[in-house]
């Protein structure tokens, strides 16, 4: 999968490119597959997911500010969707 810093940051500020950015840079040293996801979205913010074969990291970003949540619930249907995509080799 390709990830276009530029772009995600355009549309959803530095912190959440850099957190995006990061975690990729992370899991490519090891040659560890990854899927990022929009888990959900509504009016105030979209949740992102960023599965890998063993793990995943999620998070808010803010439409209006760009802030980023990175302290949030994960719900049974967020893990339900990371396990499906597990098994299918991020």
């Amino acid at each position: 999968m390709e990830f276009n810093y530029e772009e995600f940051k355009e549309n959803y500020g530095q912190e959440a490119a850099d957190i995006v950015k990061n975690e990729i840079d992370s899991v490519e040293a090891f040659n560890v597959k990854w899927q990022l996801e929009i888990a959900s979205e509504n009016d105030i913010w979209i949740t992102f997911m960023l599965i890998t074969q063993v793990d995943f990291i999620i998070f808010k970003v803010y439409k209006n500010s760009k802030a980023v949540n990175t302290k949030i619930r994960i719900s049974k249907a967020d893990c339900e969707k990371a396990l499906k995509i597990m098994a299918l080799g991020a």
